[in-house]
C-alpha cells in the first residue's frame, strides 16, 4: 500500500472511530449544527413528509466565476456520512425558489452512502436532486433511490438547471453504484436533467444505473437517462439505463440514452479529458421529442458545442468536445445489426434527385417568409439583420484550407459552404446507388455499403457508406446525416476520399463544408416548411447563447 493510500484508509478508521451515531429524524436533522462531523446511520428512519431542511446549504465562496463553483466550506457538509445500508423514507422538499435542494443540500471534499432513499419528493429552481443537490469535489457511493421526484422550477439561472436523482450538480466528484428510480421534471428553458446526474462537471460516474422519466419543456437541452451531461469527465463506466422514456418538447437539443452530451479535448492542457463510454447499456429507453429536435443518440446525444461560446472564448471552444463508446450497447444488445438496419432504411427514405438547398430559399421570393419566422424570436426591428446573418452562416462558396486561412478559428466569424462540390449540380439517391451530374450531364455514379456510425466532430451522427469502385476518387465514401425530406425537408451531407477528414468540422480538406440537398421536385410548402426549421433550430440555439456544463 503505498502513502497516499496508507494517510487514506488511516484517516477512514480514524473517522469511524469517531463517527456520531444517528437513528432518529431529529438526529439526522441536527447534522446542521456540526457539518464536519463523521456520522454512521444504526437504524432506519421514517421522515414522514415534514418539509425538510437539506444537510449542508450552497453559498459561494467568493465573487468571481471560480469561486461561484466552490461553495463555502462554513455552509457545505464536509464531514462523512455511511448509512451502513440502512434506509431513510419519505423526504419531502417543497422549496420551488432555492438552490441545491436534496436530503444533502451541498457537500465539499467528502464522501457520502451505503443508503437507501426511498419515496423522496423535491422541488427546487436550481441544482435539485432527491439525494444531493451539490457535489463538490465529494464521491457519492451506493446509493438506491426508489421512487424518487425531482420537479424543476424556472428562474434566473434556469438555463443552466442541473436536477437528477442521485445527483443535481456535480463538480470534480465521482458518482459510483448507484441506483436510481425517479421521474424528473423540468419546465421551459431549463436544461441538464438526468435520472442518476444533472449537470455533471469533470464528474464520473460508474456502475450506475437509471430507471424511470426525464419530461422536458420547450427549448431545453443536456437530457439523459443516467445524466444530463458529463462535460469534461473521465469516464462513464459500466453504467446502464434501462425502462427509461425521456420526452421532450420543441426545439430541444442534445438528449442521449446514456448522457445528453459529454467530452473533453484531447490536448492534456486544458484540462478536460475525452470521455471514455465503457460497457454502457441503454436498453429500451424510448425519446419522444417535439419540433426541431436536434443532437439525439442512442449512448450519447452530442458533444458539447455552441456558437456563442465559441466565438467568445476560441480554442478549445470552436470544435464539440470529443468522447469515445467501448462496448456500448442499445437495446437488443446487437448495435452493428441495429445500425445496419437503420443505414439501409436511411438510403430507403432518401430516394430521390436533390439540388443544394441554400441558393433556392435565400431567393429573394421568400424574403418575407424569413422575416416572419425571425421576428417570431427576435421581433420585428432586429429581423431584417437576423434573417440576413442566417443567411449568410450557409452561404460560404470556399471550404478547407481556403476557408481555414480566411476564417482562423471562427471566432470572428465563419461561413459554412453547403454547396455540391466536385463538379455536380444534381445528386441522385437510388436504394444503394448514389449518383451525380452537372449540367444533365453524368459525372459519377456508384453502388454504396454501409461501413460504420459516424460523428462529425462529435456534433452531429451519422452513417458512413464505401463504394468499391477503384475510380471513386472524392466519391469513394458519403457521410450521411439521418435527415430525410419527411423529417426535416432537406437532407446534410458529405463525401470524399478522406474518412477521418469527413469527421472534422474546422479542420482537414472539408472544413467549414457540409452538403445541403433539397428535392428538386418539393412544393411551395416543402420551400416554406425548411425555411422555418432552419430559423427555428438557429434561433433556438441563439434562445440558449451559453449552454453550462
Amino acid at each position: 500500500m503505498g502513502e497516499a493510500q496508507g494517510d487514506a484508509a488511516e484517516a477512514e478508521t480514524e473517522a469511524k472511530a469517531d463517527a456520531i451515531e444517528i437513528s432518529t429524524a431529529e438526529q439526522l436533522a441536527a447534522i446542521n449544527d456540526n457539518l464536519s462531523g463523521n456520522y454512521v446511520l444504526t437504524a432506519d428512519i421514517d421522515l414522514a413528509g415534514a418539509e425538510w431542511t437539506p444537510i449542508g446549504a450552497y453559498a459561494p465562496s467568493g465573487e468571481s466565476a471560480e469561486e461561484q463553483e466552490i461553495p463555502a466550506a462554513q455552509a457545505a457538509f464536509t464531514g462523512s456520512f455511511d448509512g451502513q445500508g440502512h434506509t431513510i423514507s419519505n423526504l419531502v422538499i417543497n422549496q420551488p425558489e432555492a438552490w441545491a435542494q436534496g436530503l444533502f443540500g451541498c457537500i465539499a471534499n467528502t464522501s457520502i452512502g451505503n443508503f437507501t432513499l426511498e419515496n423522496a419528493t423535491v422541488d427546487a429552481q436550481l441544482m435539485g436532486a432527491d439525494v444531493v443537490g451539490y457535489a463538490y469535489c465529494s464521491t457519492v457511493t451506493g446509493v438506491t433511490l426508489v421512487n424518487g421526484k425531482v420537479t424543476a422550477h424556472a428562474g434566473e439561472m434556469s438555463a443552466e438547471g442541473m436536477y437528477g436523482g442521485i445527483v443535481g450538480a456535480g463538480m470534480g466528484s465521482m458518482i459510483e453504484n448507484c441506483a436510481a428510480q425517479a421521474d424528473i421534471v423540468i419546465p421551459d428553458g431549463t436544461a441538464n436533467a438526468g435520472i442518476v446526474g444533472g449537470g455533471l462537471e469533470m464528474t464520473s460516474v460508474v456502475g450506475c444505473r437509471a430507471t424511470g422519466t426525464v419530461t422536458a419543456g420547450n427549448d431545453c437541452y443536456g437530457l439523459g437517462g443516467v445524466s444530463g451531461c458529463g462535460f469534461a469527465a473521465e469516464q462513464f463506466t459500466d453504467c446502464a439505463a434501462e425502462n427509461v422514456t425521456i420526452t421532450a418538447g420543441d426545439n430541444c437539443f442534445w438528449i442521449g440514452g446514456i448522457t445528453g452530451y459529454a467530452g473533453g479535448y484531447p490536448d492534456a492542457q486544458y484540462g478536460m479529458p475525452v470521455t471514455v463510454f465503457t460497457n454502457c447499456t441503454a436498453k429500451n429507453v424510448n425519446v419522444s421529442a417535439g419540433e426541431n429536435a436536434d443532437g439525439i443518440g442512442d449512448i450519447v446525444g452530442a458533444g458539447f458545442y455552441n456558437e456563442a461560446v465559441a466565438q467568445a472564448n476560441g480554442a478549445p471552444f470552436d470544435q464539440p468536445t470529443q468522447f469515445e463508446l467501448v462496448d456500448c450497447v442499445t437495446d437488443s444488445g446487437d448495435t452493428e445489426a441495429d445500425d445496419t438496419a437503420a443505414a439501409a432504411q436511411l438510403l430507403e427514405d432518401v430516394k430521390g434527385t436533390y439540388v443544394a438547398l441554400f441558393p433556392i430559399i435565400t431567393d429573394a421570393a421568400y424574403d418575407q417568409i424569413w422575416l416572419e419566422h425571425c421576428a417570431a424570436v427576435v421581433g420585428d426591428e432586429m429581423a431584417p439583420e437576423v434573417a440576413q446573418a442566417l443567411k449568410d452562416a450557409c452561404n460560404g462558396t470556399i471550404y478547407g484550407q481556403e476557408a481555414i486561412d480566411a476564417y482562423g478559428d471562427g471566432s470572428n466569424g465563419a461561413q459554412f459552404d453547403c454547396l455540391f462540390v466536385g463538379g455536380v449540380d444534381q445528386i441522385t439517391f437510388d436504394g444503394a446507388t448514389i449518383s451525380g451530374t452537372l449540367a444533365g450531364e453524368a459525372v459519377f455514379s456508384h453502388a454504396y455499403t454501409f461501413v460504420s456510425p459516424l460523428s462529425l466532430g462529435g456534433m452531429m451522427n451519422g452513417y458512413l457508406y464505401e463504394t468499391a469502385d477503384a475510380d471513386a476518387g472524392e466519391f469513394k465514401y458519403f457521410f450521411m446525416m439521418p435527415d430525410t425530406p419527411a423529417s426535416t425537408y432537406h437532407l446534410e451531407f458529405r463525401y470524399g476520399s478522406d474518412v477521418d477528414a469527413l469527421t472534422e468540422y474546422a479542420t482537414g480538406p472539408y472544413a467549414y463544408w457540409l452538403a445541403a440537398g433539397f428535392p428538386v421536385d418539393a412544393d411551395q410548402a416543402m420551400t416554406e416548411n425548411v425555411i422555418g426549421l432552419f430559423c427555428d433550430e438557429n434561433l433556438a440555439e441563439m434562445a440558449n447563447e451559453q449552454p453550462a456544463a
